[in-house]
């Protein structure tokens, strides 16, 4: 049996609209792939945040990285072991695939957030049957990104959850993040899983992405017609 999620790595980017296909297919084709391949790391996912989906993304004031169209792609790595030490691993990598050219092809881009973070606790639809140890590894047709400061909160379900896992940040002490894995795109499930669950307490980011299909990018067109940031600069 392979050796259970116990951490997550999230990294949130941007690259320039014009670099949007060369830097998506880079990243599928040649990025993936290294960090997946490293110790302690268990899978990758990426996701993109359509120009709807950041129309609807609620941040708390301070969280400018956040705000105003920034942080549209993700990607989530979840790991076993410490994932600050596959941090560190990841970014030795990095240097030494840009000492051989293997990062020439991104184009301009910016990791505007990242964060590793310690698995607290999941929750699964009761239907599923899920063990403790599978709701990491569960299909998904969106996701929904919760941080926030509350201690004793666990992972939570709701309509539309498949199953949720909720990790306590190992960068930023005090804060978690909540990982909802969705049924349906994120851009059909926020609305209704906010109504039906409601926040007792503000939250610093509630957010929905759409899981991104390698080779697939119909979304490109979305974001170069809206109002979004032009380049990693504004």
């Amino acid at each position: 049996m392979a050796e259970p999620v116990t951490g997550v790595i999230v990294a949130a980017i941007d690259t320039d609209i014009d670099n949007l296909e060369a830097w998506n297919r880079w990243y599928d084709r040649e990025h993936l792939a290294p960090n997946v391949a490293l110790p302690g790391v268990v899978s990758g996912h990426r996701y993109v945040a359509t120009p709807e989906l950041h129309a609807s993304r609620r941040t708390a004031a301070g969280e400018r990285l956040w705000r105003d169209g920034l942080s549209t792609f993700l990607t989530v790595y979840f790991t076993t072991g410490d994932p600050v030490e596959v941090i560190a691993a990841m970014t030795e990598r990095r240097d030494e695939l840009e000492a051989t050219g293997r990062m020439d092809g991104a184009g301009r881009r910016v990791v505007r957030i990242g964060d590793a973070a310690i698995l607290r606790s999941t929750w699964s639809d009761p239907d599923l049957r899920l063990d403790p140890e599978d709701p990491a590894h569960v299909v998904h047709a969106g996701l929904r990104v919760r941080i926030e400061t509350s201690p004793v909160a666990v992972a939570s379900g709701g309509p539309a959850v498949l199953a949720s896992l909720r990790f306590d940040s190992a960068l930023q002490p005090g804060r978690q993040i909540e990982l909802q894995l969705l049924d349906r795109p994120a851009t059909e499930a926020l609305e209704t899983l906010r109504t039906a669950v409601g926040d007792e307490t503000a939250p610093l980011l509630d957010a929905g992405f759409e899981p991104i299909v390698a080779m697939q990018y119909g979304f490109i067109d979305d974001l170069r017609r809206s109002s979004l940031p032009r380049t990693i600069d504004q």
